[in-house]
């Protein structure tokens, strides 16, 4: 599995552990015994196994690498990268266009890491075996953001490589098999 989505995964399960600390776990500060500690431990490892475990079910995944333009009203967006089918193993060799409006401005150079929920989340990224689509809205400020698909069955992780942006903008994307790389 690519490198960048184990990262990606075990950030997310991490993040999660955080979140479902309770109050009263977060405020003890008493020191963990050694076997407390030991437990604790072998939990956390258990709880990214878990996480990772739930991207290989997965149907695949997609790592993009997208340059991205913000010019008041106008959102324009182009990449390349390859979707990877969890039953098969196979890459397919992909290209993006976006366009979108919405309030913005800035240049970002970002990574975009798609989880498939399901076969058809995933098949709608090439309908018809070359062209596929997807509706979605984003928000950043500076390097970070977030991307949200209106699919339920895709998640969507942004990770900003370069560039500054301030925008909150909406708009179509088509994804297309780069037919130089079939």
């Amino acid at each position: 599995m690519h490198a960048l989505a184990r990262l990606l995964a075990a950030a997310v399960v991490a993040a999660a552990g955080v979140a479902s600390l309770t109050p009263a776990a977060a405020q003890d500060t008493a020191p963990l015994s050694p076997e407390a500690r030991e437990a604790e431990r072998q939990a956390r490892l258990k709880l990214a196994s878990d996480g990772l475990q739930k991207l290989e079910k997965s149907a695949g995944y997609a790592v993009f690498m997208v340059d991205s333009i913000y010019a008041v009203l106008f959102v324009g967006q182009r990449g390349k990268g390859v979707l990877f089918d969890n039953a098969t193993n196979t890459p397919t060799f992909m290209l993006s266009t976006r366009a979108g409006t919405g309030p913005g401005l800035g240049k970002q150079k970002v990574y975009q890491v798609f989880v498939f929920k399901s076969r058809s989340a995933m098949d709608q990224f090439v309908m018809a075996g070359n062209a596929g689509g997807d509706l979605g809205a984003s928000v950043s400020t500076g390097t970070g953001g977030m991307t949200r698909s209106f699919n339920p069955a895709i998640d969507i992780y942004q990770i900003p490589e370069s560039g500054l942006a301030v925008q909150a903008s909406w708009g179509g994307t088509v994804y297309t098999v780069d037919a130089e790389l079939k």
